[in-house]
């Protein structure tokens, strides 16, 4: 049934799309794909890819440099006639990001007399402290202000975390809005899966220093070493990808680790249900879709202590929340994989919660966010 009562045309404003494979590039599409479910019009501004051609409708690129910290990840240079933007009678515009692309975003809303909004996907003080350690003070209060400026410009800035709502509110930020991520519920659900003896660990993410990659390989280490029978499985790509085959290969773990690489997302839903935990080591986060599905699937997930994620993953009720130490988080996966009541328990509530963050509901939330400051 749809939700919509009135059509709107909707700038998504974005600084990573589609062929690049992250968080906010899956966030638009599924929320783009749901709007227009509804009836809505949404148009996707996003930096040009190299040798890529768009299939999908509705997708504006500008300009882009490459990037030299990450190959996939063009820079953009968001130059686009405005007398084009006017042509599509644009209702709202929605940035995904601060700096150049919230600058551009300002700039589009003011001159075609419409509303902007922001969602925060990014904790990036933690990022600055992973590629900038020497320059983090500065740059920081550099992004800080630059985050607090943009909210002065938009109607409401988009929290997809209660910890990233209580940050910004903290720095001066007072127009925010909590609205957790979303996941499509009907394309990731739970799938029966065959007994085994063998307990099986996944982890979907970039492969970069910031998602602190290298960690689940400690623990593929010390499960070895406790002689436990398991099987772990890395999707992602990204800079870090060579040094963990390395240190695979070094450590002897290549039966026991597996690395997917990038693989179409049509095939996760069937890698989450093929495993019994998703476990994530990064403590950067601030609502990944990538949990979402997982609990979507009816998926456990553990997670670090203090990693921004407790909001979402409560401890033995619908994953595990564990102490940042090798030898605990490996305890902790053997302790489960023995209690299969508690496992099956999980799992139900895995899938309940993600029940609550359905696209749906996300979709039809956001259109009165929109509709009620227009």
């Amino acid at each position: 049934m749809s939700y919509n009562t009135l059509e709107m045309n909707i700038l998504l404003v974005t600084a990573t799309y589609y062929p690049t494979v992250n968080g906010v590039s899956f966030y638009i599409k599924t929320l783009k794909k749901e709007l227009e479910k509804n009836g809505h019009k949404v148009f996707v501004l996003a930096p040009s890819f190299p040798g890529f051609k768009d299939m999908e409708k509705n997708i504006i690129r500008y300009p882009s440099l490459p990037n030299p910290l990450v190959k996939r990840y063009p820079l953009g240079v968001p130059i686009v006639l405005m007398s084009k933007l006017q042509k599509l009678k644009i209702d709202v515009v929605h940035v995904q990001h601060p700096l150049v692309i919230g600058k551009f975003a300002v700039s589009a809303a003011e001159k075609l007399g419409i509303t902007l909004f922001f969602t925060a996907h990014t904790n990036y003080e933690q990022y600055l402290n992973y590629y900038f350690p020497k320059g983090y003070f500065l740059a920081s209060k550099f992004i800080l202000n630059d985050i607090k400026n943009l909210a002065t410009k938009c109607q409401t800035v988009i929290c997809p975390s209660s910890e990233t709502q209580t940050r910004l509110k903290n720095h001066g930020v007072k127009n925010t809005t909590l609205m957790l991520n979303s996941v499509d519920t009907e394309v990731f659900s739970p799938i029966k899966k065959p007994k085994s003896e063998i307990f099986r660990i996944i982890y979907v993410g970039r492969i970069e220093k910031e998602k602190n990659p290298l960690f689940l390989i400690d623990i593929a280490r010390e499960l070895k070493k406790r002689k436990f029978k398991f099987e772990m499985l890395i999707v992602g790509t990204g800079n870090l990808w060579a040094k963990l085959s390395q240190r695979i290969s070094k450590l002897k773990l290549e039966d026991e680790v597996k690395l997917g690489g990038e693989v179409p997302n049509q095939v996760l839903p069937i890698l989450y249900n093929s495993a019994d935990i998703f476990f994530t080591p990064s403590t950067s986060e601030v609502m990944p879709i990538t949990i979402l599905e997982s609990l979507a699937c009816g998926v456990p997930v553990g997670v670090l202590k203090n990693s921004n994620l407790e909001s979402i993953i409560t401890n033995n009720l619908n994953g595990i929340v564990v102490p940042n130490k090798v030898g605990a988080v490996a305890e902790e996966i053997i302790k489960l994989a023995s209690d299969k009541k508690l496992l099956n328990k999980m799992s139900k509530n895995a899938r309940l919660e993600a029940l609550k963050h359905s696209v749906t509901t996300y979709a039809r939330d956001l259109i009165k966010i929109y509709k009620a400051d227009n």
